[in-house]
């Protein structure tokens, strides 16, 4: 067990060397092997106190938490036991060198452009055939990637590509038909599910990349700012059409929803616990699927390591692409 999501009221402890966990709903305390946890992720209202973060800390297990509304808010991490300054210095230089930033940045936008397209192209080959020019406009748009001369305006086409590319949804199945885009809060279940699984995505990114040497704060794409953990959003990018869109595509084709799984009112629409239990088993399992001899964890650390090849010289990054 990589990644332990807890998605309902619970109680955790620590007992001897052993993680211990007691939901609300049921009095029976069970043990989990801490040695095979390395990432706890709290969805619910969760008690804990310092004995067991320290035995998180001891065992390098990472404690992400999310609030009431479905959002990521902060981390426990343990301290980083395999620090490298060189890493670190040279991934600075990468920001300060705006030909190589750039490099790497616009291979971050194909990698995310490519699986948007994999997903429409899915579809399409299975009968959408209105998809087919929605892609191709995305193809044109994908050419001004490589015509970008800033971050600012690369964004501004990733933007025009998700246009695109959400607005075609609807052609995939008519019950995808969100509208517009909104994020803080979602107004409806489709919005509501985008925006919990893309914070689900990137809390796995940040723990992936956390077993490797990059700065977390150096961002190539995102402009580095305040407070988050901006890397993690550049390599979240190729990996939410997969991870994310892909999963809500199939809930709804095979009629999975329920009504249950969310709370609605004046215009704004957010998973019950219920919900989140059901879309976390959901995504744990989209998680840890094969995909050419890898699950989809393993590769966003390939691609963690991918950047830090580039960051190092070792190796020209190549973003992460599925091919349909």
């Amino acid at each position: 067990m990589e990644t332990l999501f807890v998605t309902r009221g619970a109680q955790l402890k620590q007992h001897e060397n052993t993680l211990q966990i007691r939901f609300s709903s049921d009095k029976r305390m069970r043990s989990l092997p801490i040695e095979k946890i390395s990432h706890i992720v709290l969805l619910a209202e969760t008690r804990l106190n310092s004995r067991l973060l320290t035995l998180c800390g001891k065992h390098n297990v990472r404690v992400s938490i999310f609030d009431y509304y479905g959002y990521f808010k902060g981390v426990f991490e343990p301290i980083d036991k395999n620090p490298a300054g060189k890493v670190k210095l040279k991934q600075a230089a990468l920001l300060l060198d705006d030909r190589q930033r750039m490099a790497v940045a616009r291979e971050v936008v194909r990698g995310a452009a490519h699986n948007m397209r994999a997903n429409l192209r899915y579809y399409q080959y299975r009968g959408v055939l209105g998809l087919k020019s929605v892609v191709k406009t995305m193809q044109q748009h994908c050419k001004g990637i490589s015509k970008a001369k800033n971050t600012e305006e690369l964004m501004g086409y990733e933007g025009l590509l998700h246009a695109e590319y959400y607005a075609a949804w609807q052609l995939i199945d008519p019950k995808l038909n969100f509208g517009k885009r909104v994020r803080r809060p979602p107004n409806n279940p489709i919005n509501c599910l985008i925006s919990f699984l893309n914070q689900m995505v990137y809390t796995v990114v940040r723990h992936e990349m956390s077993k490797t040497h990059l700065e977390e704060t150096f961002s190539i794409l995102h402009a580095p700012g305040y407070g988050r953990a901006s890397l993690s959003l550049d390599l979240a990018e190729p990996f939410k059409p997969l991870l994310s869109d892909g999963l809500i595509f199939k809930l709804v084709k095979l009629n999975m929803l329920d009504d249950s799984w969310f709370e609605q009112q004046k215009g704004v629409c957010l998973l019950s616990e219920v919900g989140r239990r059901h879309i976390a088993e959901q995504f744990a399992t989209r998680l840890e699927e094969p995909y050419q001899g890898r699950s989809f964890r393993q590769w966003i650390y390939r691609e963690a390591l991918a950047i830090e090849r580039e960051v190092l010289g070792v190796a020209e990054y190549q973003s992460f692409k599925r091919k349909v």
